[in-house]
C-alpha cells in the first residue's frame, strides 16, 4: 500500500533535509499512535516501510547561498509506502490532525493525501527507478560497516537478503526462488544525516545510490520490494522505488 502526499509551499529546500523529514514522519505516527511510534523508533528490528525524497517537479538547483532546491511552482509531493497497513494509517491520521510539514525554515501545507492503487503489472519482471537512494553496507575484515555499490557482487547479495528478511518479518515465511537484479545505471550520492549512538544523536554521513534497476524472479518478493523498499534505512526514507512509468 502507498499514499501520495501532495504538498503546497515554495522556497529553498536544503540539500540535506532527510533527517528532518524522517523525524517528521515519526512525529505524525506519534500524533496518531504514541505506542506504535515508540515501538518503531526504539526497536532494532527491521522496519517495513519507506518513503521518497520530497519530489519537486519544477525546480532549480541553487549552488550559491542560500543553497538548495528551489521550488518553482508551489507544489511538491512525497510517496509513503509499506506492506503494513497500520503504518500507513498512522502516518495519514497524524498528517490529517496536523496538516503542516516543516523542513528547516520551509513550511509546507499538506493539501491532499491520495491512496494509490497497486499497479497491475507482471511482477516477475519489472523496471524500477529510485524515489530515494538505496543504502547497502557490509562488514569488512575489521568488522566495521562499510558501504557497497552495484559494482560489487555483495551489493546484489545483500539487497536480496534484505528483501527476504523483511518479507519474513511480515509474512512469517519466504517463498522459494531467487531474485535477479540488473542495474541499468546508477550514480552515487552522499548525505549528511544524524544517527543514534549510545542514546546520543551525532552527525553521520551516508553513501547511497540512485538509479534504474530491473528485477526478475519471484513475483511476491518483487512486489514486496516495491511496497517496503530495498536496502537499509528504509525507515529513514531510503530505498523507495517506483515503476519506471509511475509518477
Amino acid at each position: 500500500m502507498r499514499v501520495k502526499v501532495h504538498l503546497r509551499g515554495s522556497g529553498i529546500l536544503p540539500f540535506n533535509y532527510h533527517y528532518q523529514l524522517s523525524a517528521a514522519m515519526y512525529h505524525y505516527k506519534k500524533l496518531a499512535d504514541a505506542e506504535l511510534s515508540a515501538r518503531l523508533h526504539y526497536s532494532t528490528d527491521i522496519k517495513t516501510f519507506t518513503f521518497s525524497e520530497i519530489m519537486v517537479p519544477k525546480r532549480r538547483i541553487r549552488t550559491r547561498e542560500p543553497k538548495g532546491i528551489e521550488i518553482l511552482d508551489d507544489y511538491s509531493y512525497i510517496i509513503y509506502s509499506s506492506p503494513v497497513k497500520e503504518y500507513i494509517e498512522a502516518v495519514v491520521t497524524g498528517m490529517l490532525s496536523e496538516p503542516a510539514l516543516r523542513i528547516g525554515r520551509l513550511k509546507f501545507t499538506i493539501a491532499r493525501i491520495e491512496v494509490l492503487e497497486t499497479p497491475d503489472v507482471d511482477w516477475k519482471d519489472v523496471h524500477f527507478r529510485t524515489l530515494s537512494p538505496v543504502v547497502v553496507s557490509t562488514r569488512n575484515s575489521e568488522d566495521k560497516k562499510v558501504p557497497v555499490y552495484p559494482t560489487e557482487p555483495q551489493w546484489y547479495v545483500n539487497v536480496e537478503k534484505n528483501i527476504k528478511h523483511q518479507y519474513e518479518e511480515v509474512h512469517g515465511e519466504v517463498p522459494d526462488g531467487r531474485l535477479n537484479i540488473e542495474v541499468m545505471h546508477f550514480k552515487t550520492k552522499g548525505y549528511e544525516f544524524k544517527k543514534n549512538k549510545d542514546g546520543k544523536i551525532e552527525e553521520g554521513y551516508i553513501k547511497a545510490v540512485h538509479g534504474h534497476f530491473r528485477f526478475r524472479g519471484v513475483p511476491e518478493l518483487i512486489k514486496f520490494a516495491y511496497e517496503a523498499g530495498v536496502g537499509e534505512r528504509g525507515a529513514q526514507g531510503f530505498g523507495c522505488l517506483a515503476l519506471v512509468n509511475d509518477k
